[in-house]
C-alpha cells in the first residue's frame, strides 16, 4: 500500500470517535506509520500521535466531542463547510452515496456520506477516487476546516494539512484546465 493510501487509512481511523477500540488500535497504527517513508504524511501522523499520548482518554474524548459533534464550524461533514444544509449539499450527498455503491464500498456507519473518515476510507480503498469530481468537490471545504481547527485544535489541523495541500493542488489544476 502506498504511503498516500496508508495516510488516508490511518487518518480515517484517527478521526473516529476515540472510544476504547480507538485506543486499542493505536499501537498498530504506530507500526503502520513507522513503515511509511519520511515526509509530510508521516510527520503529520507522528505529531498527532505524540499529542494523543500527552492526554488521557477522557480529555481526548471531550476534545473530539466539542470539536466535531458540538460545533458546526468544525464538523467532519465536509459538504457542510461548502453549503450548510442546502439542496446543493443534498445532491452531492446522493452522488457520493452512489459513488460508494458503484465502487462496492459498504457503508456500515450511520454517518452521512460526506463524513471525512468515510471519504478517507473510500480513498484508501479506491485510489483512483482522488480523481472523482464528487470526492474533489466534497473536499473543497478542507481548507476551511483546517483554518478553523488551527487556533483551537492544532494537532487535528496538522493532521489534515497534507490532505488540504493535496486537494488544493487538484482544485488549482481543475481551475487552470477550465480557464484554458
Amino acid at each position: 500500500m502506498q504511503d498516500e493510501n496508508k495516510y488516508f487509512k490511518v487518518i480515517s481511523l484517527l478521526l473516529q470517535y476515540p472510544d476504547e477500540a480507538y485506543f486499542g488500535i493505536l499501537p498498530e497504527l504506530k507500526s503502520v506509520v513507522e513503515d511509511m517513508k519520511p515526509g509530510q504524511f508521516r510527520v503529520s501522523i507522528e505529531q498527532f500521535l505524540t499529542d494523543l499520548e500527552s492526554c488521557n482518554a477522557l480529555q481526548v474524548q471531550e476534545r473530539y466531542t466539542s470539536l466535531f459533534d458540538m460545533s458546526p464550524s468544525t464538523t467532519l461533514n465536509m459538504t457542510y463547510h461548502l453549503w450548510g444544509d442546502g439542496e446543493k449539499r443534498a445532491r452531492l450527498l446522493t452522488r457520493l452515496q452512489q459513488e460508494y455503491a458503484c465502487a462496492g464500498l459498504e457503508k456500515n456507519s450511520p454517518e452521512l456520506p460526506d463524513f471525512l473518515p468515510l471519504i478517507l476510507e473510500f480513498l484508501a480503498a479506491v485510489p483512483k477516487a482522488k480523481r472523482f469530481d464528487t470526492i474533489q468537490k466534497s473536499l473543497e471545504g478542507i481548507d476551511t476546516l483546517v483554518a478553523r481547527l488551527k487556533p483551537i485544535a492544532a494537532p487535528y489541523a496538522r493532521l489534515l494539512e497534507p490532505l488540504a495541500g493535496m486537494f488544493n493542488e487538484k482544485a488549482e489544476e481543475r481551475t487552470a484546465a477550465a480557464v484554458k
